[in-house]
């Protein structure tokens, strides 16, 4: 099976250093950031690169000028702290006038140095029509008190002191804020490359790096820092590929180059050619720039036609004239004074809700109830239900939904981190006989235990608790009935009645076969714990490099007892007369000697049944998987079974990482070997070849300069050594087995290897 290598791109910060006033990007740490929030975004980026790709080698194949410009409606949300930072409008409409003039080729700088120079038939308006049908001027203004915004979208979410961007697909949303600094560093601008989330989409500056007249600052002046940063937005990159000599900005007709180019240097060479230092996308002072190229029209054009990612927003009309009001299209506009009602057009809007017309109006929270008028009587006909959240010690924002055996959601809510550290929260409900399932979500991905407190939640009515959890990921879902069960079936897909098995066994069902494996359970924690729990606040949901599968493990460290267990939910293993548990691991400064082990509780007590030492079993920051298998005759089996995975360490800094955990209740046939621990592949890092390893790479990640390449065939093959852009760093054959990569800096790489009849793909780490 052919593997391919994916392209990874998101969003690109460019950044000056005052004191030498030069251009500087910070895109990879940028990348690196959005990777991690969206794991989708990779797959997305890469597809979008594919179509591209294809499209615009159609446009080299049939070029026809024809006329067709495309114009982008344009919205400008100005965060202001002081009145320098707000700027006029007449500052905002210079640099909308510095686009057209800059995309269009009208630009008064344009000269004859490069024939490839291009029109790239595509204009700019400032919207005249805003979301909700209404005329504007497409400015938004908001006072604010902050004065750095930095690269982490603040700025266009208004629950962080921002503002919310307009339809994405319909306008093209800038922001300018009083300053942005990383690192040190002060920032000019920055965009979203296609196919990030619609709710950062846009591009962002500096006050004083926007428009060409008013508070702007030299060599920064001319409105050129918006113009490269809309060419990123339209799926252009820097023209020097972030690289040296060799990397590729995915356009044909601009020459390489070795690095960026600051200042004005028209003469300068590198790559054996002349740098096209006047291209829109170098790092050139903004008297210096002055074109983009036929090849980098074809890629922005490519973008907005039917077709491209960015389809919509080429063909969006918000810059024609807003609709007539009328009293049917939904919109209070016009002198309306309510929805379609009221003024000098419409019919007269209803009276003012009142708690005596016998409806539920204005803030009723029942039929002439609640809200501002008297209470509504408590009572309920159905099940009182009360969901309890408390926030610990760093209260995150969460949301909950109950939905029921349908699907249909019966019942919601959310906190914010406006509720006070450790506050609880409650909510009382009505619901009728169901089973449903209660969903609790947070909305930073960590969940609300782990280094900030231990949070907890429970769904309890009459009886006592029907659903309760806590220290969950970035969500968790529990099942709970209200009236009585429904009665076992043998087709049901649950274990109930007097079965023995899975709709098996037992005085109603057929008797079971026991002749198959049953998986029990599977974890990879990607979107949760999958039913496992912490033992109080000290094991950690993990996203990073040393999971084993996919983004997330569980961290267990120290000797901290059971404060560092993960404990899995109950399982009846009364109908097997084995069980097999499977996962993988990774170790981390774990010292000789020092353990972790797995236990079981039949329901009567907790007892070790495998422990894996340091030195003996395993060393640290190696992916291994291990595989336990117990006998009913040796654990006696129970209805209530359940396992745990916990460390005996001497420090916090010791780290086990568990992924992966396959839990089966074993067929017919006595399994051998209690405790086997292999490494394996995974993530990139292997040592030791398995049925699913086509080459093995080591040590990962690499300490030093060489990196090991051994495949199952002592075969010559190529190899090529790529980074997180899909750029190639590094080429050459395997005779030695070995790559020097000693010349490369701290990051994640590739390598592709290719044996004559197929070609293969790992990660690894270079530090």
């Amino acid at each position: 099976m052919r593997k391919t290598i994916t392209l990874l791109l998101m969003s690109f910060l460019c950044t000056t250093v005052l004191f030498a006033q030069e251009r500087n990007c910070g895109v990879m740490e940028n990348l690196e950031f959005r990777t991690q929030q969206d794991p989708g975004l990779t797959q997305r980026m890469a597809d979008i690169e594919a179509y591209t790709r294809i499209k615009t080698q159609e446009l080299e194949a049939n070029r026809e000028i024809n006329g067709n410009i495309i114009t982008i409606p344009v919205v400008v949300h100005v965060l202001y702290n002081n009145s320098t930072t707000n700027i006029s409008d007449a500052q905002i409409l210079s640099q909308i006038d510095v686009m057209n003039e800059d995309f269009r080729r009208l630009n008064s700088d344009a000269d004859g140095t490069w024939s490839q120079a291009a029109d790239t038939q595509i204009e700019f308006c400032m919207s005249s029509v805003d979301p909700s049908g209404n005329a504007t001027n497409a400015i938004t203004r908001k006072s604010v008190t902050r004065q750095d915004w930095g690269t982490n979208d603040d700025m266009k979410k208004s629950s962080q002191g921002g503002v919310d961007p307009w339809n994405t697909s319909e306008y093209l949303n800038m922001w300018v804020v009083p300053q942005m600094t990383s690192g040190g560093q002060t920032i000019l601008g920055y965009a979203q490359f296609p196919g990030g989330s619609a709710a950062t989409d846009g591009v962002v500056m500096g006050y004083n790096y926007f428009g060409r007249i008013g508070n702007v600052s030299a060599p920064f002046d001319l409105g050129r820092t918006t113009t490269h940063e809309v060419g990123h937005f339209l799926n252009l990159r820097h023209i020097w590929g972030d690289g040296g000599c060799g990397f590729d900005d995915f356009v044909s007709d601009t020459p390489e180059s070795d690095a960026s180019n600051g200042g004005c240097n028209p003469s300068h060479v590198s790559c054996g050619t002349v740098d096209m230092v006047q291209n829109y996308m170098d790092y050139s002072d903004d008297d210096c720039m002055n074109l983009f190229t036929q090849g980098q029209t074809d890629r922005m054009r490519t973008t907005l036609l039917p077709g491209g990612v960015r389809a919509s927003l080429g063909a969006s009309a918000k810059c024609g004239a807003p609709p007539a009001p009328t009293c049917t299209d939904g919109i209070q506009n016009g002198d309306e004074t309510g929805v379609d009602c009221g003024g000098t057009s419409c019919a007269a809007c209803p009276p003012a809700p009142t708690c005596t017309d016998g409806i539920q109006n204005g803030d009723e929270t029942g039929v002439d109830c609640g809200g501002s008028c008297a209470a509504c009587p408590s009572g309920c006909s159905d099940n009182e239900v009360t969901v309890t959240i408390t926030l610990d010690n760093y209260p995150e924002e969460t949301a909950w939904t109950i939905t029921n055996d349908g699907g249909a959601t019966v019942a919601s809510g959310s906190y914010s981190t406006a509720n006070p550290d450790g506050s609880t929260v409650t909510e009382d409900l009505c619901l009728p006989d169901d089973c449903y399932t209660f969903t609790i979500t947070d909305a930073y991905g960590d969940g609300i235990c782990c280094s900030y407190g231990n949070g907890s939640y429970a769904v309890t009515d009459s009886s006592g608790t029907l659903a309760s959890g806590g220290a969950f990921g970035s969500s968790e879902a529990t099942n709970f009935c209200l009236g009585a069960p429904p009665a076992p079936t043998c087709t049901d897909g649950v274990q109930n009645g007097d079965e023995t098995g899975v709709d098996c066994g037992g005085s109603s069902c057929a008797p079971c076969s026991g002749g198959g494996d049953i998986v029990l359970h599977e974890g990879f924690f990607e979107s949760g714990w999958d039913g496992w729990s912490d033992g109080g606040g000290d094991c950690y949901r993990y996203s990073g490099s040393r999971s084993s599968e996919g983004s997330y493990s569980i961290r267990i460290r120290d000797n901290s007892g059971t404060r560092s267990a993960m404990t899995s939910e109950s399982f009846n293993l009364t109908s097997y007369n084995q069980v097999e548990v499977q996962f993988l691991f990774y170790a981390n400064s774990m010292e000789n000697g020092e353990d972790f082990w797995l236990r079981f509780n039949n329901g009567s007590g907790w007892t070790t049944v495998a422990t894996w030492a340091r030195g003996t079993n395993f060393n640290n920051s190696t992916y291994y998987t291990a595989t336990v298998t117990l006998d009913d005759s040796q654990y006696n089996f129970g209805s209530n079974s359940q396992f745990r995975f916990q460390c005996d360490a001497s420090g916090n800094g010791d780290q086990v990482y568990i992924d992966g955990v396959k839990i089966t209740g074993l067929g017919s046939g006595a399994r051998i070997g209690n405790d086997e621990t292999l490494p394996l592949q995974v993530n990139g890092a292997e040592e030791g070849f398995n049925s699913e390893v086509d080459f093995i790479i080591y040590p990962n990640p690499v300490n030093g300069s060489v990196l090991n390449v051994e495949l199952h065939d002592d075969v010559n093959a190529t190899y090529r050594v790529l980074n997180m852009l899909g750029q190639t760093i590094l080429t050459g054959n395997l005779e030695n087995k070995s790559i020097n990569v000693g010349s490369l800096e701290s990051a994640v790489y590739f390598i592709e290897v290719n044996d004559g009849e197929e070609t293969m793909v790992r990660k690894f780490i270079k530090k």
